[in-house]
């Protein structure tokens, strides 16, 4: 291990040197305090399936994973870049479009292919089934991670699905129960929130669109006053429309960001790839 690169509720990740490749991994342990809640080990356990079964130029690639003295950990694919989210800072807070777009595309290539993938899933009663589709359930600037691909392009990939479910068993594996809530609120559509155990792919699709409208206007959709609850916010409360926060944001492309994060009463019905198609026309 070289050294700690992030920290989360319930783990911490580190960099680190695979030997004998030498090649630099992304090493990620469950906290020594959270490895004794079962809950905590479940979604660690959940976050690795995941993983395992994607392969996608867009989605972190895993390596290896396993567990020795009650220590829990993973590793996985190394994107120096780190999140968008630092990167964003770097840029003093907010994107052009033509940096923003093309972060956004990538995700939503990642997330097309997450939502049709072939997974197999534990249900409840102990048996696995394979089921078609995982939603990621905590799309935010912090879990997009960026990365150089071969021909020194920037590529995005999509990290932590450590809230991820099989959609098509909503309900079935007794990960999640009634009444749960998961994700960041500052990224989650309504819809989640009052249903977050039979969240489907568009709840993903409204928060990378949230993403985009927080990438070209350093803010979030909705308005999080001080001392307000964040969850009566997102149930009482519509998104501000983008040109709003920055009125050069282009009209075309406003409109695509402005209805998508429509939710009230639900997420505009659509795909991964139609929300991408509408983008890039709206350039």
């Amino acid at each position: 291990m070289l050294r700690e690169i992030g920290r989360g509720g319930h783990s911490v990740v580190y960099l680190a040197r695979h030997e004998p490749s030498g090649r630099l991994v992304a090493l990620k342990t469950l906290l020594a305090d959270r490895a004794v809640d079962p809950a905590a080990r479940d979604a660690f356990r959940r976050e690795i399936a995941c993983v395992r079964g994607l392969r996608h130029r867009n989605v972190v690639a895993l390596h290896s994973s396993g567990a020795a003295d009650a220590a829990f950990f993973f590793t996985c694919e190394y994107c120096p870049g780190g999140s968008v989210a630092e990167f964003v800072a770097r840029r003093g807070g907010r994107l052009p479009v033509d940096e923003a777009l093309p972060i956004t595309l990538d995700a939503l290539d990642a997330l097309a292919y997450a939502h049709r993938a072939e997974l197999a899933v534990v249900l409840a009663d102990g048996r696995t089934q394979t089921a078609h589709g995982l939603v990621h359930r905590d799309v935010t600037p912090h879990n997009l991670l960026l990365t150089t691909g071969a021909g020194g392009e920037v590529v995005t990939k999509v990290a932590d699905f450590g809230l991820a479910k099989a959609f098509e068993k909503a309900g079935l594996s007794g990960h999640t129960g009634t009444g749960a809530i998961g994700g960041s609120l500052a990224f989650q559509p309504r819809a989640q929130l009052i249903d977050y155990r039979y969240a489907r792919p568009e709840v993903d699709l409204w928060a990378v669109t949230a993403c985009l409208y927080w990438m070209l206007t350093g803010t979030t959709p909705r308005d999080f006053p001080a001392g307000a609850d964040p969850v009566a916010v997102v149930l009482r409360t519509r998104p501000v429309p983008v040109r709003q926060r920055d009125g050069a944001v282009p009209a075309r492309l406003a409109d695509v960001i402005d209805e998508m994060l429509v939710d009230q009463p639900r997420v505009a019905a659509t795909t991964a790839a139609a929300l991408a198609d509408a983008l890039r026309q709206a350039r």
